[in-house]
């Protein structure tokens, strides 16, 4: 038996009671007590002991008497039933009392609070309406139920409290309900949010206000159908919350009950047509009655219902009006309702689900009729937008969720690196990516000035804290072409020794790359790998040095040419740089000498074959070595024979590392991010499982859309090695395989408001954020996209946060004004303190000492030239 069947008993029966009373006790006792009287008489003539009276006079004293006897009866009758029918009747008070106290009890234990949040992109669907309150109209009780805790009331409350503009929407409901109550506000508005609260979250006005409640209208329109949603297809709710102001609120208790007593509401209309044809009703009549056949069906779920309205406003009065009248305006077709006006009785001081019964302050009202109210005004009604700032009367917002704004479960995205404040209408909180999930990578993009620094910051300095905080807390590295977050991230570092706090220097690292530099790490393309065969070692140099993502047959032999190349070289018992490759195939004695420490028998082969005439493969190779050794900082980086950094235990001890790349031509940091890319791979893959998280944070990512990236961002397994693509420029992310590797693999995209870009990233994130959403972003706002796999399924979140700007310190520790030359300063002083940690470093060398060295190798090999 379904819990949701109406239960056949109702209030009709109850006016029954009396007619049982009088039938079924006072007159059988009335009856009893006549038999008791006239007994003994019946019993004298039934046995003869009075003969000698004549028949007469018997007959007479018998009717005297028995009229006599039958008086007195009928006033101990009359009597025991007054007595009776008081006495019925205290007892039904008092019952019936007990009972409305019991079910108001009940009712105030069992009542649940929520609130609703309707989504930016809430469309008026009158057939889905229609189903929200029809199921509402369904949500009578069984009848065991109904007798333990009466009929179900729900209340519907539109609230502006004092001191906000904002407008919002509360529903309260009976505990046994809530599964149907919230399921099918969500099949109504799957978008919109439904948030719990307690009791002491619901509002209510203050002591004080004026208000007042709505009722039948008297008179020839008495009972005659209100508005119907489904009719007119217009929603006027948001007209209705524009009259509201600071203090105010409307609130509907709300029943579902029997058809009948929708029916009888139409009575006296009924009475008034229902003996005049057609032809006899002038047109206001016909209209009438046509109106009440449609309405009066008997597949109507009715509702009996209290409207009320409150306001703690200064200018209450006038609201109040203001707000009735619109509501009149959007219930009046045939009927219409009447509002109350008073400031004695607020019906919203009682809590109780279960409204006070007091006499005509009841409506019966159709689902239809209802939903003029009980709907979510649809989002392109202005009342979803902020009134105009310079207003003297300013009207409310209705608060909403904007698009991708979703609430988080509490043990949601809490843990890891801080990414920014979940940005949602009803609260704040910090929205954290385990460094599991980062080691799937992620893209941060947006346009300039829009907030892409300060995400990277905020993520940067989340690490930082845990890293003082817990010396086994994982590092990171950062390659900033832009020289703009390492300056900010050693500002704050250098802040903080001043403050006090310990920073372990001997576990940072900065390595100025630039041409500014006194001191350089070298950084050699063909550095050996520790237990990586020398073939596909050899492969991954060539990527680095062709960065370029071509195909075609030319490409694959100047590829296969050039690792082959590295290989031998690898195999050499003297150790080579780039320069090697130079003279691998400039000089032949050189290639000889080489050649003759080859081990593998294969390469060996091929380089017996090789024909000097394929100066068109080696042409390409040339030309990307050529700048390198050329520009003397490039020399100075690539053709130092050892690498002093040891980048495993970095990754391992969880070091953080400075690469500052200011100034360095394109092509000179795809070369230089592709090999540090590739180191901080291969290493990571040697670690163990169980090592320590490793970030690598890569700016100005549009110029490495390169091979070796794009291989590493489309591999599946994971080493505790995470990388951070950051761009401003991602409508230049032009290499197809390196936008197939991010959107096929990356694991989050967090995108600031930009505009050229927008559609890639609508694209990158499989449309689910829209261009059109991130156009409109705020500044430091963040649009965060996440894929997880939950069950073996692919599981996506979407939310938006915020950032704090990313402000950085003067020597005396105040805050640096960023629209003033104190920035520059700030920067600069955060700069100075990593370059005196790379100066006292033994892992970069000053350009004194390297370029004579290098100098000197050079000749060295010019010398084998001749």
């Amino acid at each position: 038996m379904s819990w949701l069947k109406e239960p056949k008993g109702g209030d009709d029966q109850l006016k029954g009671i009396p007619r049982l009373v009088l039938f079924y006790l006072v007159i059988p006792v009335g009856v009893l007590l006549l038999l008791v009287q006239v007994w003994p008489y019946l019993e004298e003539t039934l046995e003869g002991r009075k003969a000698g009276q004549t028949v007469a006079n018997e007959a007479k004293k018998v009717v005297v008497d028995t009229a006599g006897s039958v008086w007195d009866v009928a006033l101990q009758v009359l009597f025991w039933g007054l007595v009776v029918a008081a006495v019925g009747a205290v007892i039904w008070a008092i019952g019936g009392y007990i009972l409305y106290r019991y079910y108001r009890q009940q009712a105030l234990l069992q009542a649940r609070y929520i609130r609703i949040l309707p989504s930016d992109d809430t469309v008026l669907d009158i057939e889905k309406i229609t189903v929200l309150t029809r199921t509402f109209g369904e949500m009578h009780r069984h009848r065991r139920h109904r007798v333990l805790w009466g009929p179900p009331w729900f209340r519907l409350r539109f609230a502006m409290p004092i001191g906000s503009n904002e407008i919002g929407i509360y529903l309260s409901f009976p505990l046994d309900k809530k599964s149907s109550v919230i399921d099918t506000i969500r099949g109504t508005y799957p978008n919109a949010e439904i948030h719990d609260l307690k009791p002491s979250q619901f509002p209510q006005p203050t002591a004080g206000g004026v208000g007042g409640i709505f009722t039948d209208q008297w008179g020839k329109r008495k009972g005659l159908p209100l508005a119907s949603l489904e009719q007119k297809k217009v929603s006027m709710l948001g007209d209705v919350l524009n009259c509201l102001r600071p203090g105010s609120f409307i609130d509907l208790q709300f029943s579902p009950v029997k058809w009948s007593r929708f029916e009888k509401r139409f009575e006296d209309a009924y009475d008034d047509l229902k003996d005049k044809k057609m032809s006899d009703l002038d047109p206001e009549e016909k209209q009438r009655k046509i109106s009440l056949i449609k309405r009066t069906t008997g597949r109507e779920l009715p509702f009996k219902m209290r409207l009320s309205i409150w306001s703690n406003s200064p200018q209450a009065v006038s609201v109040i009006r203001s707000t009735a009248e619109s509501i009149t305006t959007t219930m009046n077709y045939d009927g219409t309702i009447r509002f109350w006006l008073q400031s004695r009785w607020n019906p919203m001081a009682d809590a109780n689900p279960i409204p006070t019964p007091l006499p005509g302050s009841f409506m019966i009202w159709s689902g239809e009729e209802m939903a003029n109210l009980f709907h979510l005004p649809p989002a392109n009604h202005f009342i979803y937008q902020d009134p105009e700032p310079n207003d003297e009367d300013p009207r409310g917002r209705l608060l909403h969720i904007s698009q991708n704004q979703r609430s988080l479960a509490e043990n949601e995205w809490t843990e890891g690196v801080l990414i920014g404040k979940v940005k949602h209408p009803l609260y704040t909180r910090e929205v954290r990516v385990p460094h599991e999930h980062l080691s799937r990578h992620f893209l941060l993009t947006g346009a300039s000035g829009m907030g892409k620094s300060s995400a990277g910051v905020e993520m940067i300095q989340s690490m930082i804290d845990d890293w003082i905080q817990n010396p086994e807390a994982p590092g990171f590295t950062i390659i900033d072409p832009a020289r703009e977050i390492i300056a900010i991230i050693e500002n704050r570092l250098r802040y903080l020794e001043g403050t006090g706090v310990h920073i372990p220097k001997e576990k940072i690292h900065h390595f100025n790359l630039s041409t500014d530099t006194t001191h350089v790490v070298g950084l050699n393309l063909l550095h050996s790998i520790p237990d990586i065969p020398v073939n596909e070692l050899a492969e991954q140099i060539a990527d680095i040095l062709l960065f370029k993502q071509t195909s075609g047959d030319l490409q694959a032999r100047t590829r296969r040419l050039l690792a082959m190349a590295i290989h031998s070289l690898l195999e050499d018992d003297v150790a080579h740089t780039v320069l090697g490759i130079d003279d691998f195939f400039r000089n032949e004695k050189f290639r000889h000498s080489v050649l003759e420490n080859g081990k593998d028998p294969y390469v060996k082969r091929y380089w017996a074959k090789f024909d000097q005439q394929m100066n068109l493969e080696i042409e390409p190779i040339l030309a990307q070595i050529d700048p390198l050794l050329q520009d003397p900082t490039m020399r100075r980086i690539f053709l130092q024979k050892e690498s002093l950094f040891d980048y495993k235990k970095a990754m391992d001890k969880g070091h953080i590392v400075f690469f500052d790349l200011y100034g360095m031509q394109d092509n000179e940091v795809k070369v230089t991010v592709g090999h540090l890319v590739h180191l901080y791979h291969q290493y990571s893959k040697q670690r163990d499982y169980s090592a320590r998280f490793h970030l690598m944070l890569v700016e100005e990512a549009h110029l490495v859309q390169i091979p070796i990236v794009t291989a590493l961002l489309s591999e599946d397994a994971k080493y505790n090695f995470g990388i951070g693509l950051v761009t401003r420029d991602i409508d230049s992310f032009h290499e197809e395989n390196f936008m197939q590797a991010i959107k096929g693999n990356i694991g989050m995209i967090l995108s600031c408001a930009q505009h050229e870009g927008a559609d890639e990233v609508e694209s990158l994130t499989r449309g689910t954020v829209k261009t059109t959403f991130l156009e409109r972003l705020q500044e430091r706002n963040v649009a965060v996209y996440l894929r997880t796999k939950k069950n073996q399924r692919s599981h996506t979140t979407v939310c938006v946060v915020e950032n704090d700007p990313p402000f950085v310190y003067l020597p005396d520790g105040k805050v640096a004004d960023h629209r003033t030359e104190e920035l520059g300063l700030a920067r600069r002083w955060g700069l100075d303190w990593g370059l005196e940690i790379m100066k006292q470093s033994a892992e970069a060398r000053p350009i004194e000492e390297i370029d004579p060295q290098i100098a000197e190798y050079m000749t060295e090999n010019y010398n084998i030239h001749d």
